[in-house]
């Protein structure tokens, strides 16, 4: 089995994820609601904004964090939305663990292994 057969594998196995099944149904819920799609465009777009202006420089005001974090609020209120970033959260931690035995594999450090002690 080619190295591009297994990583056709791996993607399989994760579109059969449990997270993945979740994701998907949460992003269907999120579609047919147009509060809650709403809440998260204009959370998603105010941090895009603040980002690029981060990226060009420019610092964020203590008006600018208290306007982001109403914003989330907001769109957090909305239990479809909510359930929506968890799902997203739980995917991406597979995605991130999946990663990071890939990332194993190639280097044979585990990630668990804690350079520097502590």
């Amino acid at each position: 089995m080619s190295i591009y057969d297994q990583a056709l594998d791996l993607g399989r196995g994760i579109a059969r994820s449990e997270e993945y099944g979740m994701l998907q149904k949460s992003e269907q819920a999120i579609s047919a609601e147009p509060n809650a799609s709403k809440a998260i465009s204009e959370f998603q777009n105010l941090q895009q904004s603040y980002y690029r202006m981060r990226m060009q420089g420019q610092d964020l005001t203590e008006e600018h964090m208290k306007m982001l974090k109403e914003v989330e609020e907001k769109a957090m209120a909305n239990g479809l939305v909510r359930e929506y970033y968890e799902a997203r959260t739980h995917f991406h931690e597979i995605v991130d663990r999946v990663n990071a035995k890939i990332q194993e594999g190639i280097t044979g450090i585990s990630p668990d292994h804690n350079c520097g002690g502590g």
